[in-house]
C-alpha cells in the first residue's frame, strides 16, 4: 500500500546527515522523486501487473512481460527506497515474495531464495525509513513478522525476534491487517482488523526488532464499539505528529496525537471523524493516501466507489472534507470497489486499486484544492482483484 512517500524523504535526509558527519559536501547518491514504475498485487488472478508511468502525464502503460506470476493470495506490495526490488505479503501462501526491478524496462525478476518464510497470512507490508527493514501484519498468526533486506541482493533475513505476537484481547484474537512505520523510523503501528484497535510497538534502529509501546494497544472508541470497527488502512503525517486510520464497518476516521518521544497514541478532539456518505451509500474506508505535503487525505471509499478528500490542520490533525468531496470513480460497468489507493513521490498523481473491476484509476491532482482529476486513457486494466499498489522511482 502505500504509499511511503515520506520513508524516501526521512532516508534522503539520513544519507545527507551521514555525508556531512564526515565531512563531504555531496551524498554519493541522490534518490530522486520522480516516479518510474508502479505495480499492484492482483488477489484473485495470482499475479502482479506492473507499469511505466509517464512522468508528465501520469499515465501508465504495462510493461514488458506483464503481468507477472505472483504467489497465490498476493495482497499488499511495496518497492524498496532506490527502486530496485519490490516486495509482495503472500496472504495465500504465506511469508514474503521479493522481485528485483529491471531499471530500464521495469521488469521483475525473482530474487534467489524467494519467497522468504513468514507469519500466517499477511496482509499488509512497511518498509523502514532506512531502506534496512520491512515488516508484515499476519493477519492468521497474529503477528508482525520483521526482516533484515541485504542491500545489494535484495534478499531477506528474520530480524531478531521475529515474529512479534499481538496479545488477544480476552477471547479475542486481534487480527493484524495493515502497518506503517513513522518518518523518524523509530515507531511500527498495525492495525487490529478484529478488536478494533492499534497495536504500537518501537523499533530498535540497530537490529529492527520490535518492543511493544507502554499502554499498547490504543483505541478513541467506547468499549462496546470497539471490537466492530474494524480498522484497515494507517497512515502517519509528515511531521509525525498525527496517525490517520481507516474505520472500515464504521465509516469513520480515526486521528491519534503521537507522543514524539515515547510513539503512545491519543485521540485528538472530535476523533473518530465521520465520512460522510454521497447519495444513499455507506462510505466503508479502506485505503489511505497522504500528498507529499500533508495537506491533504484521500480515502478509498469501498462501499461508494468514490474518494473522499480531507484537507489537515497541521497544528491539531484535525481533517475537514474539501469542497468537491467526494469523487465518484468512473468504473463503467462494474462495481469499483476501491481498495487501496497511492499518491506519487512528486504529490502530482493518485492512483486507486479497483478490486472489483480489476482496473487502476489514476488522477492528476490540484496542489491548491486536493481536487482530483482523472487521466487520459484511465482506468488502465489490471488483474483479477488488485489489492496492494507500488510506486518506484527514476534514480
Amino acid at each position: 500500500m502505500s504509499r511511503n512517500w515520506v520513508s524516501v524523504l526521512a532516508a534522503s535526509a539520513m544519507v545527507v546527515g551521514a555525508a556531512v558527519a564526515v565531512g563531504c559536501c555531496v551524498p554519493e547518491k541522490v534518490i530522486s522523486p520522480v516516479p518510474s514504475y508502479a505495480y499492484t498485487a492482483n488477489e484473485n488472478s495470482n499475479d502482479i501487473s506492473g507499469y511505466a508511468v509517464d512522468n508528465t502525464s501520469g499515465a501508465l502503460s504495462g510493461v514488458v512481460g506483464s503481468p507477472f506470476l505472483g504467489p497465490s493470495g498476493p495482497r499488499d506490495s511495496v518497492v524498496e527506497l532506490l527502486g530496485k526490488f519490490l516486495y509482495v505479503s503472500n496472504g495465500g501462501t504465506n511469508g514474503v515474495s521479493a522481485f528485483a526491478i529491471d531499471s530500464a524496462t521495469g521488469t521483475l525478476v525473482t530474487i534467489s531464495g524467494s519467497p522468504f518464510a513468514g507469519g500466517s497470512g499477511p496482509r499488509g507490508i512497511a518498509l523502514h525509513p532506512s531502506g534496512k527493514f520491512l515488516y508484515t501484519a499476519n493477519r492468521s498468526s497474529n503477528d508482525v513478522s520483521g526482516y533484515a533486506i541485504d542491500t545489494d541482493s535484495g534478499a531477506l533475513t528474520p530480524v531478531p525476534g521475529s515474529p512479534f505476537a499481538i496479545p488477544p484481547e480476552g477471547d479475542s484474537q486481534p487480527g493484524p491487517q495493515q502497518l506503517t512505520v513513522d518518518p523518524t523510523g523509530r515507531f511500527l503501528y498495525v492495525s487490529d482488523h478484529l478488536t478494533g484497535d492499534i497495536s504500537g510497538f518501537t523499533i530498535n534502529a540497530s537490529t529492527g526488532a520490535l518492543t511493544m509501546i507502554s499502554g499498547s494497544p490504543f483505541t478513541d472508541q467506547p468499549d462496546n464499539l470497539g471490537p466492530g470497527i474494524q480498522p484497515y488502512a494507517l497512515v502517519v503525517a509528515p511531521s509525525g505528529a498525527f496517525l490517520y486510520v481507516s474505520n472500515h464497518s464504521r465509516s469513520t476516521l480515526s486521528v491519534f496525537g503521537v507522543d514524539a518521544v515515547t510513539g503512545a497514541l491519543k485521540a485528538i478532539s472530535g476523533s473518530p471523524f465521520s465520512i460522510p456518505p454521497p447519495s444513499e451509500c455507506s462510505a466503508q474506508p479502506f485505503g489511505l493516501a497522504l500528498g507529499p505535503g500533508g495537506q491533504f487525505l484521500y480515502v478509498a471509499d469501498n462501499g461508494c466507489g468514490a474518494i473522499t478528500v480531507f484537507s489537515l490542520n497541521s497544528m491539531t490533525g484535525a481533517p475537514t472534507e474539501t469542497q468537491n468531496s467526494p469523487f465518484f470513480i468512473r468504473a463503467g460497468d462494474c462495481n469499483a470497489l476501491p481498495l487501496d489507493d497511492t499518491v506519487d513521490f512528486t504529490g502530482r498523481f493518485l492512483y486507486v486499486a479497483n478490486q472489483g473491476c480489476g482496473s487502476i484509476s489514476g488522477y492528476s491532482l490540484n496542489p491548491t484544492t486536493g481536487d482530483p482529476t482523472e487521466l487520459a486513457g484511465s482506468p488502465f486494466p489490471a488483474g483479477s482483484s488488485p489489492y496492494g499498489l507500488a510506486i518506484s522511482r527514476i534514480n
